[in-house]
């Protein structure tokens, strides 16, 4: 046999065309599998906030697929989630046009996709838009863990098996993040219930080995592997999980698994072992391609891997697939109409220069934000995020472009009634975003919100209170001035309404405190919806900075 033994030791050798020998009682074969996962509708290669080239997108991932089949034809690909919700090609096709076939769904079935786990993200625009995505795909949605609402029965389906032409069957079993519920809108999934992915992983596996006699299993789940990473780069992993993230545990408590394609961390994993386990993640956005080598012998008429090995392959070395952007040109088109149509007029500076510097003082671009919540909402207190750092803030001609690109995720906004304690607990909670400082040095960002997954979006900014964090204090006791907007002190047992978004006031981001507390208010329109609406009934719109909070204890840019 070619020395397929010595996978991925360069990009010849990937996915080489599948073959069988046989000695008299022995018989070997190859098999190769691709996966990508939090595409997040990124077809194009593009930074829809800059209109600028960037290195993402289904176009490139296209060609790094068609390569791998060039040596092997039979390669199968999947992907592991968060798919149709996150970039503005899927925000015009969910909320201006959404006759046309999903254009996700479109690209991945030209592409020959066999399966796909479902995301968290997927349930963002609502079961009618995420039903008529799944029935256009021409590959199942998989997720054994989602079930219908008070019964066992699976929502979509639990697991595909693929039989090769080599004679081995490959079982993929689809698995979500159990943590949906936290997060997600109310009336979106009030029809089913998540499941503990291990325990779900150990019913249904012995299922595939047994009954559906597969040969190999391959779990794709819309969840990631708590770990950290030394400064060589080394991937350390950890057994702490709050059940969002449980690759670990599928690893070491669930018996027959040979490769876990990961996602939902959005970050990359090329091929990290736990108790025998391959573990890949391909990042997010389409940055990368995940590509799995397995050897496999046949010994008493059964298959087994005898060595397992992957690799990523990088978008940025790719070339946008022509066949791909022709496909989805017409859509394209239209959502950059969409984006460049001007909405209002901003007078003063409400664009972000240093998103280091958004966070570390009070900026007109957050306060406009909060402001926009207290109105809708009537709450008097508020709290917001910069989600990322490519948010470009709001230019004299403010755009939909602007918008999508400044608040990213479709969050509704939540009135919660708490106490005063529960402000200064969230306040720490978020204060915990920054290093400690030995007073004199600059403020810098704690790892732990860069890695291993970025964590702007944890960071929290508050409007009608006045606060200061001390960076130079422990966590915990970094809070050293909290007050009303009238110089009142928060009182720690009175109750204050506070308006933020559903993933916050749900309690995500470890903000427990919120978890559980009474809501005055549920407003079932999405921020982005809520800004564009402001900016068009303000027509124009003023910068303010009213300085309501501060970072002392190191220094700020």
């Amino acid at each position: 046999m070619v020395a397929c033994g010595t996978l991925l030791s360069s990009i010849t050798l990937l996915g080489c065309q599948p073959s069988t020998t046989q000695t008299e009682k022995t018989q070997t074969t190859h098999l190769t599998i691709m996966s990508t996962s939090d595409l997040h509708g990124y077809v194009t290669p593009i930074d829809y906030g800059t209109n600028k080239p960037a290195d993402i997108g289904l176009a490139k991932i296209a060609t790094l697929v068609k390569d791998v089949r060039k040596k092997n034809p039979e390669a199968l690909l999947l992907d592991s989630g968060d798919t149709i919700q996150g970039s503005p090609l899927e925000y015009h096709h969910a909320y201006v046009d959404n006759k046309p076939i999903d254009p996700m769904m479109l690209t991945m079935n030209h592409l020959r996709y066999s399966a796909m786990a479902i995301g968290n993200h997927e349930y963002n625009y609502g079961p009618k838009i995420m039903e008529k995505a799944m029935k256009e795909a021409k590959f199942p949605w998989l997720s054994a863990n989602t079930v219908k609402n008070g019964t066992s029965e699976v929502y979509t389906k639990p697991y595909q098996i693929i039989p090769m032409k080599n004679g081995v069957r490959v079982g993929v079993l689809g698995l979500t993040t159990q943590k949906v519920p936290n997060w997600e809108r109310p009336d979106n999934i009030k029809h089913l219930d998540f499941h503990d992915v291990v325990e779900t992983a150990k019913k249904w596996i012995p299922i595939m080995k047994e009954k559906e006699k597969a040969d190999v299993i391959f779990v794709s789940y819309h969840g990631g592997l708590e770990h950290t990473k030394t400064k060589e780069g080394k991937i350390e992993a950890s057994s702490q999980t709050d059940g969002e993230n449980q690759v670990y545990q599928l690893a070491t408590q669930v018996k027959g698994i040979d490769v876990i394609l990961a996602g939902h961390m959005h970050t990359p994993i090329d091929d990290f072992r736990v108790n025998g386990v391959l573990i890949t993640e391909p990042n997010k956005w389409g940055s990368h391609l995940s590509v799995v080598d397995l050897d496999l012998k046949k010994e008493n008429n059964r298959w087994t891997v005898t060595n397992k090995k992957a690799k990523l392959l990088e978008a940025e070395k790719a070339k946008p697939d022509p066949e791909v952007l022709k496909l989805t040109q017409t859509y394209e088109q239209n959502t950059q109409k969409m984006l460049d149509e001007v909405i209002g007029q901003a007078e003063g500076d409400l664009t972000i220069k240093d998103h280091h510097s958004t966070r570390t003082h009070d900026t007109a671009i957050i306060e406009l934000i909060n402001r926009i919540q207290m109105e809708e909402s009537g709450a008097k207190i508020s709290s917001t995020a910069l989600f990322n750092n490519e948010a470009t803030g709001f230019p004299k001609n403010i755009t939909l472009r602007n918008v999508l690109s400044t608040y990213v995720y479709s969050n509704t906004l939540q009135v919660l009634k708490v106490k005063g304690k529960d402000i200064k607990d969230a306040l720490e909670q978020t204060a915990t975003y920054f290093k400690q400082n030995s007073g004199n040095q600059p403020v810098e960002v704690n790892p732990k919100f860069i890695s291993p997954k970025v964590q702007h979006y944890n960071y929290d900014m508050w409007e009608g209170i006045r606060y200061t964090i001390d960076v130079s204090k422990p966590e915990g006791s970094r809070i050293v001035e909290l007050k009303d907007m009238d110089g009142n002190p928060i009182q720690m047992d009175k109750d204050y309404e506070v308006v933020m978004n559903n993933y916050r006031a749900s309690g995500g981001g470890n903000y427990k405190m919120f978890a559980g507390k009474p809501v005055v208010k549920d407003i079932q329109v999405e921020m982005t919806d809520l800004i564009t609406d402001y900016i068009r009934k303000h027509k124009t719109i003023s910068a303010q900075v009213d300085h309501n909070w501060k970072v002392i204890g190191g220094k700020v840019d």
